[in-house]
């Protein structure tokens, strides 16, 4: 006859089980993982519609996927910048003075090759598993992109803007998922 632990001991193995930081995130799978992950970002929203890696799910696989969209976007405001520096009729529309407006797009192009660059490395450095440096570049990316967010505050440069502010999301899902299989949760 099977014998049945006291209610007190069965809760307190219960509590230790999930408490016990060897069970960590071993038991997140799929969109579980996903939704954990982006719980922890300051773009939820934007994490939770944007990550859709390919199976098998992880938190490096995420990590590689969110760090090749930052750099996809990075190209893409790249094309932006360039094409809006080469055609300054295109400026005129959105720009109250065109003359700081070109100013404001050279510190943007300059910035955004920058954060290429931090892309470029991070990645390099995320395939060779050498995660703190790697970290440093993402947060390095996502501030020199924050030069070019803040100077485009207030024009007219919509699709730029979007592209920047979808970089530095992209960073922050980045550092935030590296974190979890880091720590050894994927």
């Amino acid at each position: 006859m099977a014998r049945l632990l006291p209610p007190q001991l069965f809760f307190l193995l219960t509590l230790v089980v999930i408490i016990h930081p060897s069970f960590g995130l071993e038991h997140l799978k799929g969109i579980a993982l996903v939704d954990e992950v982006c719980r922890h970002t300051s773009h939820n929203e934007y994490c939770v519609d944007t990550i859709i890696p390919k199976p098998p799910l992880s938190g490096e696989r995420i990590a590689s996927t969110t760090l090749g969209w930052a750099q996809i976007k990075a190209l893409e405001a790249g094309t932006i910048i360039a094409s809006l520096l080469n055609d300054s009729s295109s400026i005129l529309p959105v720009a109250k003075n065109p003359l700081q407006a070109k100013e404001l797009l050279q510190i943007c192009w300059d910035s955004n090759m920058n954060t290429m660059e931090d892309l470029w490395i991070a990645s390099s450095l995320l395939y060779n598993k050498i995660i703190n440096p790697m970290i440093a570049r993402l947060y390095h990316a996502a501030n020199t992109t924050r030069v070019c967010q803040d100077g485009l505050k207030g024009t007219g440069f919509t699709a730029l803007a979007a592209k920047i502010e979808d970089i530095i999301k992209l960073c922050e899902i980045c550092v935030v998922s590296t974190n979890f299989f880091v720590n050894g949760a994927h």
